[in-house]
Parts: structure tokens; C-alpha cells; sequence
């Protein structure tokens, strides 16, 4: 593999394998098994650009990668929001018939699978154990390799055309329009364009103490930006303070956002800018994800 390649967790029919190739539809790809391997190598030089989940519009945020923000050095370029069609899948069975899930025994995913399809599962297989796997296309692949019809896997249609897998019940997710974030992560440009962006990321930490989360907010509210996205780390090494991660409407040549910025510093005792971008036109209500309301005319 070159530098110039996308990093993306585990391998072809995984859902970060769909969102790399929608993202940058002209790349080579390099499936690892870890997120912090992604990072890690990305960070290195050794490849371009790291593609992994952020949240989830039904199981909420990807708790592993929230937690590499705190440390990463790299900047996000882009996000993606990658639609999520969860099937039930078994290996061709030959001869025998392929089972209903009622019958299934065992049933292989990722954590996040099995979050998002728990209602699927509690209706129609409660008693099949959970067999957590690295990614949903490597259930899907020990599945169709095992050729047990009582085995089945949770993962998509794209997997199961890969590793020639049969799709027994399609679109099983609690919520049908079930949306993933990804974002595209990179080492710091030395001259970075932001004239297109409208969402800015951050993380900052404020003082343990009554009334300063408001007063951190409220440089927001008063230079006119929306948050799209807030959220709490817990309390661990790297977050001996109230540390918040926020998503906000505006791209880092907007005055407004320059403004919050530098009254943020007056009131947070950290900040740490992870990136300014394009927001997705896949924000809506269908997604799951708020559109952003940006700050330009």
C-alpha cells in the first residue's frame, strides 16, 4: 500500500468500506482491524486518510472513537453519512433449506449490529447468542465459510454479494432510516481551505465549578451560531475536567465563529479544534442528523 491510501476498519462489505469508497470514490482502500490502528497509521504518514464512525443515528455515538479525539494530531476534511440496511444473512445451504430466524441458534456481528437491530432481535431470535465480531463483514464471512443454517450474521446486502452470503430478512434495524457518521480524518494541511465550510468541531474543557458550562455556551448564543452536536467525555486520564465534544454551525472563515472562538479561550480552560468542513446534504429528519444552520448570509 502507498501513503495516498484510505484507511478504513475491517474489510470490503463492512459499512466504513461503503462510506470510503463514497467519500472518495478514485482511492485505494486498506481495511485495518482497529480504530486506533487506523489512526495510528494515518498519524505515521503511512496512509493518506483515516474514515471511521462517529455516531449512529439509532445506538448514538461510536464510544471507541470519541475517545481517539482526544489525542489525535489529525484534522477532519469531510463527513459522510452512510445509510445502514442491517439484513440477517446465512451461508448457502445446499440442499437443506435456508432457516427461519426462529430457528437460528447463534448469530455473529459487530457491537453496533447488535444495538441497532435488538427489537429484530427480541422478536424473532431472543435465545440465539451473540457472537461479537471486529466488523459485520467478518461475521458475514464466517458465516458463509461455517455453512451452519443455524449460525446467522447481522450485515449488509454488499457483504453477504461478497462472501456469498444469502439475505433472509432485509432492512432489520429498530429504526429504518438508520444513518451512520463518518468522518474523513488527515494530517493538517499547512495552508487549509475552508472557504465551503459550514460546521466546525471541537473539544474544549471548562473548570468543575456551578454555571461554567452555560458561560462556555453562551459565546455561541451570543455571536449567533447553532450546535448541532454536544457531548460529555467521562471522567478518566485525559479528562480530569468537564471535557465537551461540539459540533457548530459555521466554517472557520466566518467572523462569527472567529468571534466565539476567542471568547470560548476567555472561558474554557482547553480548546482543541478537530476540523471545519462541509456539512452533508443527508442531514435531515430522515437521517437522524440535525442539518446545520449556518452562520453566512
Amino acid at each position: 500500500m502507498t501513503a495516498d491510501t484510505i484507511a478504513y476498519l475491517g474489510s470490503p462489505g463492512t459499512y466504513s468500506y461503503q462510506a470510503a469508497i463514497s467519500m472518495f470514490p478514485d482511492a485505494d482502500y486498506v481495511g485495518l482491524r482497529t480504530f486506533g490502528e487506523i489512526m495510528e497509521t494515518v498519524e505515521a504518514g503511512a496512509h493518506k486518510t483515516a474514515v471511521i464512525p462517529i455516531e449512529n443515528s439509532t445506538s448514538g455515538r461510536i464510544p471507541d472513537v470519541h475517545r481517539l479525539m482526544l489525542s489525535t494530531e489529525m484534522a477532519i476534511v469531510q463527513e459522510h453519512m452512510q445509510r445502514i440496511e442491517h439484513c440477517l444473512i446465512q451461508a448457502h445451504s445446499g440442499p437443506q433449506p435456508v432457516s427461519e430466524p426462529g430457528s437460528i441458534t447463534r448469530i455473529l456481528s459487530h457491537r453496533q449490529g447488535f444495538l441497532q437491530s435488538s427489537g429484530f432481535i427480541e422478536a424473532h431470535c431472543r435465545d440465539a447468542e451473540q457472537v461479537e465480531t471486529v466488523d459485520t463483514a467478518s461475521a458475514v464471512k464466517q458465516v458463509a465459510e461455517l455453512g451452519d443454517p443455524s449460525v446467522a450474521a447481522i450485515g449488509s446486502s454488499v457483504a453477504a454479494q461478497v462472501f456469498g452470503g444469502v439475505v433472509i430478512e432485509r432492512d432489520i434495524a429498530d429504526q429504518k432510516n438508520n444513518y451512520t457518521r463518518f468522518l474523513a480524518l488527515e494530517k493538517p494541511s499547512l495552508d487549509p481551505d475552508y472557504a465551503d465550510a459550514n460546521i466546525t468541531t471541537l473539544i474544549f474543557q471548562i473548570d468543575h465549578q456551578p454555571g461554567a458550562l452555560i458561560e462556555a455556551l453562551a459565546v455561541f448564543r451570543d455571536a449567533g451560531i447553532n450546535i448541532t452536536t454536544l457531548e460529555t467525555y467521562t471522567i478518566s486520564e485525559e479528562t480530569a475536567l468537564p471535557t465537551f465534544y461540539i459540533d457548530i454551525g459555521g466554517g472557520l472563515e466566518d467572523d462569527a465563529v472567529q468571534a466565539a472562538l476567542r471568547a470560548l479561550e476567555q472561558k474554557a480552560r482547553y480548546v482543541k479544534l478537530l476540523g471545519s468542513y462541509t456539512a452533508s446534504e443527508v442531514r435531515n429528519a430522515n437521517s437522524g442528523f440535525l442539518p446545520v444552520k449556518s452562520v453566512k448570509p
